[in-house]
Parts: C-alpha cells; sequence; structure tokens
C-alpha cells in the first residue's frame, strides 16, 4: 500500500472529520437527529469558534523555533504541590457519579446524537452506534470501578456509599445493553470505522465486567460459569470485527479513503493511526484477561506500525502518513496525548526496548508539568486549531491512559508523586453539573469525558496515602 503524502490542507479536511478520537471510541447510533442547537453556547465555550473557512492549525509559538536548546523537548520536573485530599477527590467522583446516574439512557446507554454545531463531526450512516458505543462503555466502565472501590474500602464518604445501590443499578441495565446492543456493532460505512473506537473500549469495559463481584447476590459456580462465557463470546466478537478492520500495513484508522479521492476498501487502505492502535492494543491486552487468545500475528504488525510511527524522542507521530512530515503536530507538545497510550500498549505486549520505566516517567513528567500544550485546546470546537494541532478531544483520553501507565510503574514514591500532581489537575476542571468534557461532540462529550475523568481518579487514587486522622 502506498501511504499517501497529503498537503496540510488535506491532512486538515482529514481531521476535520476526526471521530472524537480517543475519548470516545466510536460513536454515534444511527446518524441524524441534527438541529441547529449549538451544543456549547459562547459563554460556556473556552474562546470563540474561528471562522468557517479556516483551513489551517495553528502552528507553534513563533519565538520557540529561534531557541538553540528547544524547549519542547526538555523533560521539566513539575512543581511540589501540596498533597490532594480524598476527601476532595471522592466529593468529586460522587457528583460525576451522579450526573452519571441521573442521565443513563432508558436502554441502558449513555449518549445521543443530539445538540449539534455548525462544524459537526462527520458522522455518515449508522457511525452513531460507535460513538455510543464506546462512550457507553467508558461510562460503564467508571461505574463499575467505583462500584469495586465502595465494595472494598469501609472508610468511604457516606455520600458516594449510599449510592452503591444504584450504581450496581445502573451497571446491571448497561450489562443488558453490552450484551446486546454491542454484539450488532460494525463498520458503519466504506469510508468511516468509528466502530474501532467502540470494539476496543468495549474489551476494556467487559473485563472489569468479567471481574466483577456480586457480594449481595452471590452467583453460583454454574452461573459465574455462564456469566463468564458470555463475556468470553462479547469479546470474541470485539476482536473478530477488529481484525476484519485491520489496515494492510498493521494497525488501525477510523477513516478510509476519506477526503483525497482515494477508494475505499473491505480492508481498510488507509494510513495507520498511531493512537487508534495503541487503543486497540490496550483494549485487546484486557479481552485477553477474559480467557480470549489474542492473535499474535495481528498484534506484532500492529507493534511494528507503532515503532514506525515512533520518534527518537518519544512523540508519536499523528499517523504513518505524516512520520516524514515536518509538522508540528508531531512534536512532544502535541504528543502528550499519544505517547501515554502507544508506549503503553507496547509495554503490554511484552516491548522492553521502548516502553521503559524511564520512558514512562519522562511522559508523565510531562503530562504533569506541561499539560498546558493539551489545555489549550480543551473546548475549542474546531479540531486541530489549538497550537501544534491540538484537539479537545486528546484532553481526557491523555488522563485515562496516564492513569494506566501509573500501573506499570516500579517505584512507589513516583506512583504517588505523578497521582497528586494528576489527581490535581482533574479537580480543578470538575463543571457545575459534575461533568469533565473536552471538546463539544453532540452530547457525548458529557459522557466519555465524565467517564474518563472518573475512571482516572479511581485509578490515581491507589497511589495516594489516607490522611492521617487525628488521635
Amino acid at each position: 500500500m502506498r501511504i499517501s503524502s497529503r498537503s496540510p490542507k488535506q491532512t486538515f479536511r482529514l481531521w476535520k472529520g476526526f471521530a472524537v478520537l480517543l475519548v470516545l471510541p466510536a460513536f454515534l447510533l444511527a446518524g441524524g437527529l441534527q438541529t441547529e442547537q449549538n451544543a456549547v453556547s459562547a459563554d460556556e465555550a473556552k474562546t470563540e469558534a474561528p471562522a468557517a473557512e479556516s483551513t489551517e492549525p495553528v502552528q507553534s509559538a513563533p519565538d520557540l523555533a529561534k531557541k538553540d536548546e528547544d524547549p519542547l523537548f526538555y523533560v521539566a520536573e513539575p512543581h511540589p504541590i501540596d498533597p490532594v485530599k480524598l476527601e476532595d477527590l471522592d466529593a468529586a467522583v460522587l457528583r460525576g457519579v451522579q450526573f452519571i446516574l441521573k442521565n443513563q439512557n432508558k436502554d441502558g446507554s449513555w449518549g445521543l446524537p443530539r445538540n449539534t454545531k455548525r462544524l459537526n463531526i462527520y458522522a455518515p450512516g449508522t457511525a452513531h452506534a460507535g460513538y455510543r458505543a464506546g462512550t457507553t462503555a467508558l461510562v460503564l466502565e467508571s461505574l463499575l470501578m467505583v462500584e469495586r472501590f465502595l465494595q472494598e474500602d469501609p472508610q468511604t464518604s457516606p455520600e458516594l456509599k449510599a449510592l452503591l445501590p444504584e450504581i450496581s443499578a445502573a451497571a446491571d441495565r448497561c450489562e443488558e445493553w453490552m450484551f446486546t446492543r454491542m454484539l450488532e456493532l460494525k463498520r458503519s460505512s466504506p469510508d468511516v470505522l468509528y466502530n474501532n473506537w467502540g470494539h476496543a473500549y468495549g474489551m476494556s469495559t467487559y473485563r472489569l465486567m468479567f471481574e466483577r463481584r456480586f457480594p449481595q447476590k452471590p452467583l453460583s459456580e454454574e452461573e459465574l460459569a455462564k456469566r463468564q462465557e458470555k463475556i468470553r463470546e462479547a469479546v470474541r466478537y470485539q476482536l473478530h470485527m477488529l481484525v476484519t478492520c485491520e489496515c494492510m500495513t498493521g494497525g488501525w484508522c477510523y477513516y478510509d479513503g476519506i477526503h483525497d479521492g482515494e477508494f475505499s476498501s473491505k480492508r481498510p487502505n488507509n494510513s495507520t493511526i498511531g493512537f487508534v492502535t495503541g487503543t486497540v492494543l490496550v483494549g485487546m491486552a484486557d479481552g485477553q484477561v477474559c480467557g480470549v487468545e489474542m492473535p499474535k500475528d495481528v498484534i506484532e504488525r500492529a507493534k511494528d506500525s507503532l515503532v514506525r510511527q515512533r520518534l527518537p524522542n518519544g512523540s508519536f507521530a499523528y499517523g504513518e502518513y505524516l512520520v516524514r512530515e515536518p509538522h508540528s503536530i508531531n512534536q512532544p507538545p502535541a504528543s502528550l496525548g499519544r505517547s501515554q497510550v502507544c508506549h503503553l500498549a507496547l509495554g503490554l505486549w511484552g516491548d522492553t526496548k521502548y516502553a521503559t520505566q524511564q520512558m514512562y516517567e519522562d511522559w508523565l513528567t510531562r503530562m504533569a508539568s506541561r499539560i498546558g500544550w493539551l489545555d489549550i485546546g480543551r473546548k475549542r470546537p474546531v479540531p486541530h486549531e489549538a497550537w501544534f494541532g491540538v484537539a479537545g478531544y486528546f484532553y481526557y483520553y491523555a488522563h485515562y491512559y496516564a492513569a494506566r501507565v501509573l500501573e506499570q510503574l516500579e517505584k512507589p514514591e513516583s506512583q504517588t508523586k505523578f497521582a497528586n500532581h494528576l489527581t490535581a489537575i482533574l479537580l480543578e476542571l470538575q463543571e457545575k453539573n459534575g461533568t469533565w468534557w473536552d471538546y463539544p461532540l453532540y452530547d457525548y462529550h458529557l459522557y466519555y469525558g465524565t467517564g474518563m475523568a472518573v475512571a482516572s481518579l479511581m485509578r490515581y487514587r491507589e497511589y495516594l496515602p489516607a490522611e492521617k486522622k487525628a488521635e
């Protein structure tokens, strides 16, 4: 396959169609339901929307290129901060969970294709099924993490503990959706593969379903075995679809032959996209925990693709088609949203050359001290208009995978340091209604953002020391 060398305008047009990418895996049910109403009002938006005819992302700050020692590559330690209080973390989780419980769809899912804006993400055919699948999987994952925590920790705040019955009931309703609608998820059209996000996040959520405990209603051995096999069957379906949608060069993408006059094919012939591939590999690692064997040849091709997109400084190109282009989106500030998941994916599948403890810590350090590069793009209604081509939907995606990288660190003191810094960042960004969101995407952003943030906080919490109580 020829990897096309796109012009900047062609590249940006491709990005404009970008499917909320990361974070919200493959979405959107049935495509329609559009209104003239904006997803975010001018008062809510962080910045005003740029002119519709804008065709190029803003490049890096002009003075940076004049430095003898390029500060973009420097790994600076974050400034010391006070320890985060667990009661503040629990209070934030409480508000996030309350929003999630209040807004669950009748069928057990979360998110709908409503609240459009002037610039809508391309979603033909049944593309919304992918959006809803990814969104719902992320929200259920966060609820299952909170449920397990409440079952295990008797010291939890009374307000959060009191929600346990509602959390379990909402998870039960959503599990039914995961056992039915997720088994209908597929490629929505020749040029769009948002379903890859749903399959990947679905497998991660199936892992938590597989490990779920029912202390109030214990299952018999026969019931448990039947449930786990049902989950394995669901994982096998997601795997089958991902193998079907694998790119010719290995790995995965979310568009095929779009905007450039290229033809679409049964097997995607478009450029592999690194962060999509990383997301899928992490999902496959979780699916394997359920007892489903993953195809080694598919894994190796995906890993090879990631390595081809990895730059010497640990950044990952936006996609394989941009590896040889000096575009600012390949630089470390933009790769803050990609290097976490790509190194994690390599590490989970046995790589020891690139997924090292040093590399994990270097990029967590960048996350803690230079998150402002991602924050510049947060809540902007146009994808990739911020410096270094950053799009808003990279923000909570980066946190979600940084939290999982923490699990791979060998030094407890490093886990505590990064958990404290990253938790402090998230606590400051919670909205008044209890949500976290980074990019206006119909109304999926309220749920995938909150799901990712709550899941991140629950992982960070494991490495935060308990406050000493006064005697």
